[in-house]
């Protein structure tokens, strides 16, 4: 019934375009709504839920208002109708691919630990030690963010010529960062089993140093999103998902602009623009003002992804330069600033034409199948688990486009992940003694 639905929607979206774009998309968010709906039954498939709220938040309700309202981003004047009917066709492809890698596949039921009221919890032993270990990491990389406080400490500050800025801020500010997130979600997740009051205060006092490292730095959002998405997803992935919809939908649609109005306007005087005129929403406005000022590319057969996503590295050592599209002369002469973001599934399109988004949606889709299986709410808090929690937080900047940011954040969460589950890891290792101690009196 689902999968009908879709289908449907995605037809009925498709004819809403050709007669006025802003129809197109409010199809999509009615689309986006239903799916939603039908994704709340437990055990269903978390990264769809993801998706869907990732698509009702920036591709449906935000573009529609500001072609209605005829909304001009970056002094670069009203976007025509049928750029913006391409810019949708070009989401309706990739949404339909991440459906087609469905097909065929039942959503796996709850697990019944998941289900059952009281879940037994392994015996945890040397509970001090690793809470510990995890504390000192998280002093560790806040301390670290003070040698070099331009960078974590000044929002969008002008640093000295001649640095190499993306590896100093991946080093000093982006991966010290999602430490302290990472260790904090892992504290956290540990003081909502423990319930101890010892357990508590570490994770009270690893929040606030997380919220100390997050602010003002230059995208707030997505150290948020990818730091504390996972606890989310932990909490009320299997019972609470509609909660789980409303608080990425909320923590983006209101908490994006605030965070941006503090970070720069009140350095720059910028005024607060909120959901959907924020310039947090301008995705599909970009794409739009590609399509129509910039040339026709040639196809890149995979060369505008890898630059894309080879984004973090210093234009000489980027991967194929002169398939940056936002490098391009066209988009530099019609866009105010070339700080942009492109969704994936438009440097897709570039690089296979209209099969691109498809291949992307369905290249995803299987590999968050996976992911689904390995992120159980309930799972042992392992590396592996908390990888897979990055990954689907990770989604949603991936979505808004990883020419901003999404690529050195999400590759320092993997890592920050690998660091807090090796560590946490240690919290369901069985006490040695109490078991021999128990085979004993058997």
């Amino acid at each position: 019934m689902r999968t009908l639905c879709f289908w449907f929607g995605i037809a009925a979206a498709f004819a809403c375009a050709q007669v006025d774009p802003v129809w197109g998309y409010a199809a999509v968010c009615v689309l986006s709504l239903v799916q939603l709906a039908m994704l709340g039954a437990p055990g269903t498939s978390t990264f769809l839920l993801i998706h869907y709220t990732a698509v009702l938040t920036y591709f449906s309700v935000a573009p529609a208002m500001q072609i209605a309202a005829d909304v001009s981003f970056w002094d670069t004047g009203v976007i025509g109708a049928g750029a913006h009917t391409q810019a949708l066709t070009l989401l309706l492809l990739y949404m339909a691919g991440v459906e087609a890698a469905r097909f065929g596949m039942h959503e796996a039921a709850a697990p019944a630990s998941a289900r059952g009221a009281g879940v037994p919890e392994t015996q945890i032993a040397g509970v001090a030690h690793p809470v510990l270990l995890l504390l000192s990491g998280t002093v560790a990389a806040f301390a670290s963010l003070f040698i070099r406080p331009d960078l974590n400490f000044i929002a969008r500050g002008l640093p000295d010529e001649g640095q190499n800025l993306p590896v100093d801020f991946i080093v000093y500010s982006t991966l010290p960062k999602l430490i302290v997130l990472m260790c904090f979600v892992a504290l956290a997740i540990h003081a909502y089993r423990r319930r101890t009051i010892w357990s508590w205060c570490a994770a009270g006092f690893a929040l606030v140093l997380a919220g100390i490292a997050a602010y003002p730095v230059n995208t707030p959002r997505q150290i948020l999103l990818i730091g504390l998405l996972p606890l989310f997803i932990y909490a009320l992935g299997v019972k609470r998902r509609w909660l789980l919809a409303m608080l990425i939908f909320g923590a983006i649609a209101g908490l994006g602009p605030v965070l941006n109005l503090i970070s720069r306007g009140s350095f720059w005087g910028e005024t607060l623009t909120t959901f959907p005129y924020s310039q947090d929403f301008d995705a599909m406005y970009i794409v739009a003002g590609l399509l129509e000022r910039a040339p026709e590319p040639e196809l890149g057969f995979g060369r505008y992804l890898l630059s894309a996503f080879s984004f973090m590295l210093p234009r000489s050592l980027k991967m194929y330069p002169e398939f940056d599209p936002l490098g391009w002369p066209a988009v530099l002469g019609n866009f105010s600033q070339s700080n942009l973001s492109l969704p994936p599934f438009t440097t897709a399109y570039f690089d296979f034409g209209l099969a691109g988004p498809v291949m992307l949606g369905l290249a995803v889709s299987a590999l968050f199948r996976m992911l689904d299986k390995v992120a159980q709410p309930h799972a042992a808090l392992s590396a592996t688990y908390l990888c897979a929690l990055v990954l689907l937080a990770a989604y949603v900047p991936f979505m808004r486009g990883p020419i901003l940011g999404w690529g050195p954040f999400a590759a320092s969460g993997l890592i920050a992940a690998v660091f807090a589950g090796l560590l946490s890891s240690r919290f369901r290792q069985p006490r040695r003694g109490a078991a021999v101690y128990a085979h004993g009196t058997t």
